[in-house]
């Protein structure tokens, strides 16, 4: 995670009094120290820190989104209407187009990664567009952005070759250069559907990733058969090169129609701790969680592009869409609801390599605050975050 934290500001102790946890009827005092949680129930006897009223609300760990295109963003300028051709193509083409128009990304990332911290996010993980017209000026920009905030957001960047890789000769080069300029992860598109060349595809961004000993996080759009044998290839390769727990599949549709052969698959990315991003997409069967959960797949949640030459669509908060998700999956009971936002809280977090993102003694210091019954309340009613803390800091205040 990229970023020059201010380390006078970054990590403070912090106590929060009189806040309740999910599912739990009596309210406790949770003590943050040196951006760690030490104690939730009885505020400590020695306690001379900054403290703070939780009022009695909910208190849950910081949201996290897990996909996200910080870059492509018109968020905050005047409405743009949708003008891209059917297609994955044409939506590529149309942005390419219609991106030289607008402010700088480094304005544009830092605008939404403000709308996110004021909705309480305090981890994202976003693709970042590598390419031949701009080469790694995007993956640069967000970088920065990033560091402007460093006390308040964590933020991943991947390199990501939106227009191709392979049919964009000179990318491959750019995306190693972007692991030089800021970003984390090496990223990669539809080896099969868009790229046209799988194997190759995948043995470039695989082989990146080795070099550069980081993770590898796949945008797998490919459908039925075609999306299962690319599954398949990335296995091969994780397994291959020791990625266990660094490999992300974004999307996977390829697992949501109920082909019998599904679980032999599922079961494998659970021995090799290949996790799954979704963003509920509303064209789409939602991802088979029940299945997921018997094999320990990592999942985590995400925006995807907000208000972009994509989509119109997204409005950074990830609340809001763990009640989407629930709502495709057609989840009514508490604890199914309740799971969602596990996905967009600790869960989401633990599947981008971000452990101890959670309410629990030792746990990072990331906390939201929102007047709710409970977690399913919340992502249903996504009610204002009255209070967001990093790392112990108190970095939005809607009471202040």
């Amino acid at each position: 995670m990229r970023g020059r934290p201010n380390r006078q500001a970054a990590i403070n102790d912090l106590l929060v009094r009189n806040v309740r946890l999910d599912g739990a009827a009596q309210t406790v005092a949770l003590a943050i120290r040196n951006g760690r949680i030490e104690s939730l129930g009885a505020a400590p006897d020695d306690w001379s820190g900054p403290t703070v009223d939780g009022k009695g609300q909910l208190a849950l760990p910081g949201l996290v989104d897990g996909h996200a295109h910080l870059d492509k963003t018109m968020w905050g300028l005047p409405w743009r209407p949708h003008s891209a051709e059917p297609g994955l193509a044409g939506l590529i083409g149309n942005e390419r187009a219609g991106r030289r128009e607008l402010p700088s990304v480094a304005e544009r990332a830092g605008g939404l990664l403000d709308a996110y911290i004021e909705r309480g996010t305090t981890l994202i993980r976003t693709h970042v567009d590598v390419d031949i017209d701009n080469g790694t000026s995007a993956v640069e920009s967000v970088a920065q952005a990033a560091a402007d905030r460093a006390d308040q957001i964590d933020v991943q960047i991947v390199a990501f070759p939106q227009s191709g890789l392979l049919v964009a000769p000179g990318t491959v080069e750019l995306m190693d250069a972007a692991m030089s300029a800021g970003a984390d992860l090496v990223g990669g598109i539809d080896p099969a559907g868009f790229d046209g060349e799988p194997v190759e595809h995948l043995d470039a961004i695989f082989a990146l990733a080795d070099r550069h000993g980081c993770g590898v996080d796949l945008h797998l759009h490919d459908r039925g058969a075609l999306g299962r044998w690319e599954m398949g290839l990335v296995i091969e390769r994780t397994r291959a090169l020791g990625l266990t727990g660094k490999v992300i599949v974004s999307h996977a549709f390829c697992l949501c129609d109920g082909d019998p052969t599904i679980p032999a698959l599922v079961e494998q990315l659970g021995e090799l701790q290949i996790a799954l991003a979704t963003v509920a997409p509303g064209n789409v069967d939602p991802l088979p969680l029940d299945l997921l959960d018997e094999y320990g797949v990592g999942v985590c949640l995400g925006q995807d592009g907000i208000r972009d030459l994509w989509s119109p669509w997204g409005d950074a908060d990830m609340l809001a869409r763990a009640g989407l998700m629930g709502w495709r999956a057609g989840y009514r009971r508490d604890e199914d609801i309740a799971r969602c936002v596990d996905i967009a809280t600790t869960r989401g977090a633990a599947a981008i390599g971000v452990s101890n993102h959670e309410m629990v003694v030792g746990g990072r210091g990331d906390v939201v605050l929102v007047g709710a019954a409970g977690a399913a309340e919340a992502a249903v009613t996504s009610p204002p975050r009255s209070l967001v803390i990093k790392s112990g800091r108190v970095v939005s205040n809607s009471d202040r």
